[in-house]
């Protein structure tokens, strides 16, 4: 089956055929229909090959993500490979387990395979020689999730969103609240919400505890639980965990140490993955917009491509969080009234293994 067959039993030309299943915007929405319907019950499938050296273009997007088993960014991907499809692009996905040198491999193999953009999420926009690379081989980008002022970004305010949460624990009587975060270097999310938790508590006039930083998430509850179990006799009466699945396990952590969530220890995330609606109790968290974040990249990248415009910072886009109650966070326990000392030094898990 040729373009030729497609054409003349649509009645137009090869050229409107050839633009209509190219996606270009010149065609209406009715004649692209129209054409797409004929091609698929003529079983007409566009040569990829010949496309490429026609136009100079894949229809590929490159997508760099950390990880599939954190439902954020498979729900960031369901929204990408929906918006891609609707655009005519296929995807092409890579996992780096947020290690900078997978980061790396991932861009060097997209652009070797002349995909026509990307959407990644990297662990440091300010050092990341994946961007610079990418920015050298004048290939369109958007950053995911990454919140940065010198790059195209679609993401929440995450710092303003963890200062928020911590005047919500404090209106609830809350003093000792304690931050849970997986490694600072390995996600500017990360450090942009423990930011957020160290302004919320100057904000409140409290004092900071210090930050328990876990290195690697499937040790998380041993680790959490060692850390409440090491200070009871100045525990906190709240969480605030920096991802949801750090969250979940804190929870867990918690009946392990032997303490109710939320009556003697509330428990908070950060993402709005819709597994926490499932848990009992129902998990409390800073929800963000996961498919409206992937998206709204894929939007911005594939327009960027359509018009030959180069996407800056200012074309980034912040989307707007929400909270979800839920049930694993609740009123301070009434027999804790005081706060100790500002400390502001960041405690490893290991160090609360030891203590």
């Amino acid at each position: 089956m040729r373009i030729k067959d497609v054409a003349q039993a649509a009645g137009v030309s090869v050229a409107t055929v050839s633009r209509a299943l190219n996606a270009q915007d010149k065609v209406t929405p009715e004649t692209r229909a129209r054409i797409e319907r004929i091609a698929n019950e003529l079983g007409y499938t566009p040569n990829a090959s010949a496309r490429t050296l026609r136009t100079h273009r894949s229809r590929v997007i490159g997508v760099v993500l950390p990880t599939l088993l954190n439902p954020v960014f498979a729900e960031c991907l369901e929204g990408i490979a929906s918006t891609s499809a609707a655009a005519g692009y296929a995807i092409q996905p890579f996992t780096t387990d947020y290690k900078v040198e997978r980061e790396d491999r991932a861009v060097n193999l997209l652009l070797a395979g002349n995909v026509d953009g990307m959407v990644l999420v990297v662990s440091n926009p300010d050092t990341s020689a994946a961007l610079q690379r990418l920015a050298k081989a004048q290939r369109p980008y958007v950053l995911a999730y990454n919140y940065h002022p010198a790059h195209p970004c679609v993401s929440v305010d995450n710092e303003r969103a963890v200062a928020e949460l911590i005047t919500r624990l404090t209106a609830l009587g809350h003093q000792r609240i304690a931050m849970i975060s997986g490694q600072l270097k390995a996600s500017d999310r990360a450090k942009q919400r423990y930011r957020g938790y160290r302004k919320g508590m100057q904000r409140a006039g409290l004092a900071e505890l210090p930050l328990l930083e876990v290195p690697f998430v499937e040790t998380a509850v041993r680790e959490i639980a060692a850390y409440l179990d090491s200070s009871r006799a100045l525990r906190p009466t709240a969480l605030v965990c920096s991802n949801d699945l750090l969250a979940i396990r804190a929870i867990r952590a918690a009946h392990l140490a032997g303490l109710s969530v939320p009556h003697e220890l509330s428990v908070t995330g950060f993402d709005g993955i819709e597994l926490g609606e499932d848990l009992n109790p129902v998990l409390s968290t800073i929800v963000q917009p996961n498919v409206d974040i992937g998206r709204r990249s894929m939007e911005l990248l594939t327009h960027a491509i359509a018009a030959q415009a180069p996407l800056t910072e200012t074309s980034s886009i912040t989307l707007t969080h929400t909270f979800r109650a839920g049930e694993s966070c609740t009123k301070a326990p009434a027999a804790v009234t005081a706060s100790p000392q500002t400390n502001t030094t960041t405690t490893r898990a290991k160090a609360a293994r030891e203590q």
